[in-house]
């Protein structure tokens, strides 16, 4: 198992990075996902019900191919022991959903950071340092290699980004269109004024915080769009989604 984080790296060299949430708990589908092009794949532990073995069996299944993340359930759960739990199983990273103040932030950070940058336990004996055959390694270089992602999704959050993104110990914002659509009372309505305008603000404090901003690619001409704009981190669909759109636009084309 590498230490090395190879979506960071990407990140690092100005290049943006691709993903996808992993809905389903099977472990082939987490294989063959991780197969594609995409460069991480987050466990989605927020909206699926996966347990922490679960999570493991997910991030070894992942691995090989593409950088394993999770996307935890919220900063409670993050701060309580998530966090550390999914980053000893193996993850590269956490994605936490619903940071809206500076403490939010900094709990987070120091949640998935060993001392002297947080207060995340140090175990001898983990997945993540080989059971301590790579313990000093891991040790010395998880700081640096471990990808936290903020969401940056409500009004909230969007009013004091300015300030949750000054935290150190960030690197990506990602900005949730869909829950900022339907916070600003326009469910779905992702290209609504409010919401645009919330995007740019997310964007702005991303860029001046040297922290990468992230958004969903919706579309290749939108996720082109917006490369060309700056962002660069980029969420392409979730497992179950690629299942069902790939079966109607099979059945749909007329050529089939």
């Amino acid at each position: 198992m590498s230490i090395v984080n190879r979506s960071m790296r990407k990140l690092d060299c100005g290049d943006a990075v691709a993903g996808a949430w992993l809905l389903s708990g099977s472990t082939r589908a987490a294989e063959v996902l991780s197969r594609t092009s995409v460069d991480w794949v987050a466990i989605d532990t927020e909206h699926a019900p996966h347990s922490p073995e679960r999570v493991e069996a997910l991030v070894r299944a992942v691995e090989p191919h593409a950088t394993p993340l999770v996307r935890l359930p919220s900063v409670e759960t993050a701060v309580s022991g998530g966090a550390k739990h999914a980053l000893d199983s193996g993850a590269k990273g956490v994605i936490v959903p619903g940071v809206e103040t500076p403490e939010d932030a900094d709990s987070v950070v120091r949640a998935t950071h060993f001392p002297p940058v947080g207060e995340r336990g140090v175990a001898g004996t983990t997945r993540a340092n080989t059971y301590g055959e790579e313990f000093d390694d891991y040790v010395t270089t998880a700081n640096e290699e471990t990808l936290l992602t903020v969401q940056i999704e409500s009004p909230a959050a969007v009013e004091r980004v300015e300030e949750i993104l000054a935290v150190d110990g960030i690197d990506v914002a990602f900005i949730g269109e869909n829950d900022l659509s339907a916070a600003y009372g326009h469910p779905g309505e992702k290209d609504h004024p409010d919401v645009t305008t919330a995007v740019e603000r997310v964007f702005e404090a991303a860029k001046a915080n040297d922290v990468y901003p992230g958004i969903a690619g919706r579309t290749p001409e939108i996720k082109s769009e917006r490369t060309e704009r700056g962002f660069r981190f980029f969420l392409l669909g979730a497992d179950l989604s690629f299942m069902r759109t790939g079966v109607e636009d099979f059945l749909n084309d007329s050529s089939a």
